[in-house]
């Protein structure tokens, strides 16, 4: 029967020890370096999910910078969310404030002007539609204000262009990034992105500065 090492825990075959065991038992080695082997990177990363006590190893550490970065909570990482970005079904994400959660795109589209509010009870959702009104006729409209079409139909409208809005209703376009004109506004439309509440963010922080 093959022996422990003491700190890693890795197996010691012995000459005794069937073939299959052995295979199997430095496999499991391997999979116990791999895990303990140190990672390199030049910034905290925005992927996968880590544990607590994970590090990151600056891969260029300078005076001034930090030698790395270690996780506090045991949790998935993903890029910020950022305004007026396009998303796809199953992208992550976490609030450019920290909140402890990160959140998973189930209905792709684009962000809006503002940021949502995040909730953060297990498995709520929300649309990132912030600061949204339906259109209004005759209404002056500013730069980034946001407006549904009074039919719904699945999109919102950025005002790159301000001025007064029509007495008319303009005809809505389905296609992400037309401009549509009304009157002496200019809209451009998006397909609504929603978010779902999925578990735990990660979070590292910087360790170890370079005097």
């Amino acid at each position: 029967m093959s022996q422990l090492t003491k700190k890693l825990k890795l197996h010691i075959p012995e000459y005794t020890d069937e073939i299959y065991q052995t295979i199997q038992e430095l496999g499991e080695n391997f999979s116990t370096l791999d895990k303990v082997s140190k990672d390199y990177a030049l910034s905290p990363p925005v992927e996968d999910l880590w544990d607590q006590n994970d590090i990151i190893w600056n891969l260029k550490p300078a005076i001034g910078e930090y030698v790395g970065w270690v996780n506090t909570r045991t949790g998935r990482t993903a890029p910020q969310w950022e305004a007026l970005t396009s998303y796809r079904n199953g992208d992550y994400i976490i609030p450019p404030e920290d909140n402890g959660h990160v959140y998973t795109c189930i209905q792709a589209g684009h962000s809006g002007v503002m940021e949502p509010v995040f909730p953060t009870a297990a498995d709520r959702e929300v649309q990132d539609t912030r600061g949204a009104s339906t259109w209004q006729r005759s209404k002056l409209y500013f730069k980034n204000d946001i407006v549904f079409p009074t039919v719904d139909n699945g999109r919102f409208y950025v005002c790159i262009t301000e001025g007064e809005a029509g007495a008319a209703e303009p005809a809505w376009n389905l296609t992400s990034g037309t401009s549509i004109y009304d009157n002496t506004v200019v809209w451009l439309g998006y397909r609504i992105a929603r978010w779902k509440e999925s578990g735990i963010s990660a979070l590292f922080r910087p360790f170890g500065k370079i005097d």
